[in-house]
């Protein structure tokens, strides 16, 4: 499988005094790809009443191996620690929506991204 066309992900985070930093640096890393996954793929069929992907066999990711970096800025605090959570996979659509639509002038509305609307085979 080829890699993304996402180039580089950068993402700054103010979490507080970051007890485990690479810790933090690996759930965001994690989370934007989860949230890349959900704008480039994350759709779930239903047919006849029941949902078609299982697991991850039939679900389409973004691998690790498609990514080429990912760039984690943490901030340096001074206040109490706090969550990191799902940070990275709630920043990822709209940061790789803006992208796009910086680009292209597309407005996507929608996840997973609409690939006939990017590909100029439908109208927005």
């Amino acid at each position: 499988m080829a890699k993304s066309d996402v180039r580089r992900i950068t993402s700054a985070v103010d979490t507080g005094i970051a007890v485990n930093p690479d810790t933090v640096v690996a759930q965001l890393q994690g989370g934007l790809i989860f949230g890349m996954t959900a704008a480039l793929y994350g759709e779930i069929t239903i047919e006849k009443g029941r949902v078609q992907q299982g697991n991850f066999n039939d679900y389409r990711m973004v691998r690790i191996d498609q990514v080429r970096n990912i760039d984690v800025h943490l901030i340096k605090s001074g206040e109490p620690p706090g969550g990191i959570g799902e940070t990275g996979t709630t920043a990822a659509p709209p940061a790789l929506r803006n992208a796009i639509f910086a680009a292209t002038g597309i407005p996507l509305r929608r996840l997973p991204f609409d690939r006939d609307l990017l590909a100029g085979r439908k109208q927005a």
